[in-house]
């Protein structure tokens, strides 16, 4: 990997307690958000926030949403279910498919950014 290349900065937070449900969630959200950056280079954010109601004592309901932040738009992806992890596998061919027809928007700006930039 090239030192000249930076991956742009994802998060996540709100993950349930449960170490395996949180581990293969946030493996699942890795993959992806380093395959958008990969494919849309000028993303400058991602950031996943995981929202839990217990409907029962066994299981919980999971909201999901997702922002992506571009130099030019912030895209918002949401999605509800009952297994984190299939959440985000559900998530990821949305968010390929809005970003990509927004691509040409987000590649005309060569990197340019609209947002406020702190130092």
């Amino acid at each position: 990997m090239e030192s000249s290349k930076r991956n742009p900065p994802y998060y996540i937070v709100g993950l349930p307690e449960e170490p395996t449900e949180a581990t293969e969630a946030q493996a699942k959200f890795e993959r992806l958000a380093e395959e958008l950056c990969r494919v849309y280079p000028f993303i400058e954010e991602i950031r996943a926030v995981v929202k839990s109601k217990k409907a029962a004592k066994t299981h919980a309901r999971y909201e999901v949403s997702v922002e992506v932040f571009t130099p030019r738009d912030r895209h918002a992806f949401s999605e509800i279910g009952y297994n984190i992890a299939a959440v985000f596998d559900l998530m990821g061919p949305k968010m390929k498919r809005l970003l990509s027809s927004k691509q040409s928007r987000v590649t005309s700006t060569h990197g340019e950014t609209r947002r406020k930039q702190y130092e």
